[in-house]
């Protein structure tokens, strides 16, 4: 494990009592976390720049080695911790692109794992550490998810589509999960491939608007437009990403 990655979450956790009860004096000061009472409000769907943040794992499973992999792949840094490992842990220790950020601690949960966590994933069956990792969390201000179990989480993770920078993300806010599978999965037969580098030209396309006027937003909006009519999407959708770069070209020739 690097120095640059993790020197700094060892030596704020290296002081921490190690009991469970942290910061509570005993099992009955424990507050439990609050339940999760019907709202009036929608959730707030929001994407997070994870990138160098800490994050906890806690299990060992594959489900846990599936989420640590995303965080992972999120820029991340993660803390994984259970008591033993039936998921492939060793393969995301052996990636030469997220290695470096993985640590595995071999022992249960304890509440002090959270110290300078910018949020935690609870990937276990067992009903005591995930309510534990749910009363701690909610102590010390960390986003918490514990999977399947939507009384205990502050957050939910949305079905997801990426197509390079482009992601899709569809939530059901905790009701049926599955819904949300299934769209995401019907959204990505139609959603193909080609959105990807159709992303990427578009992006330049707009650093150059940006270039061109950086002083007249107004105008910057009305060329992207123009770049991206209902037509061009079209393109896209049909697969005929080859047409789509032509229009591209076409329109860069008319922004001098």
């Amino acid at each position: 494990m690097s120095e640059s990655a993790w020197g700094e979450g060892i030596a704020a956790t290296a002081t921490l009592d190690a009991d469970e009860s942290w910061p509570y004096e005993s099992e009955d000061t424990r507050p439990s976390p609050p339940a999760a009472l019907p709202s009036p409000y929608p959730l707030y769907p929001v994407a997070l720049k994870l990138d160098g943040r800490l994050a906890v794992v806690v299990g060992g499973g594959e489900i846990a080695h599936r989420k640590a992999a995303e965080l992972l792949k999120a820029g991340a840094r993660v803390w994984a911790i259970a008591p033993e490992w039936p998921g492939d842990f060793e393969r995301l220790e052996a990636d030469p692109e997220t290695g470096g950020r993985l640590l595995r601690v071999t022992r249960r949960f304890t509440a002090g794992d959270l110290v300078g966590a910018f949020l935690v994933v609870a990937a276990t069956d067992d009903v005591a550490t995930q309510r534990a990792v749910a009363r701690a969390a909610e102590a010390q201000g960390v986003l918490c998810n514990v999977v399947d179990v939507n009384d205990l989480c502050s957050f939910y993770v949305p079905a997801t589509l990426r197509r390079g920078s482009l992601a899709i993300a569809v939530q059901t806010d905790g009701k049926f999960p599955l819904l949300a599978v299934a769209l995401r999965d019907r959204l990505a037969r139609l959603i193909g491939p080609d959105f990807a580098p159709a992303l990427d030209r578009l992006a330049e396309a707009r650093a150059e608007v940006r270039s061109l006027h950086p002083d007249d937003a107004g105008r910057r909006v009305g060329e992207l437009k123009a770049l991206l009519p209902e037509e061009a999407l079209d393109l896209l959708l049909a697969e005929r990403f080859e047409e789509f770069e032509t229009r591209v070209a076409s329109w860069r020739k008319g922004l001098a």
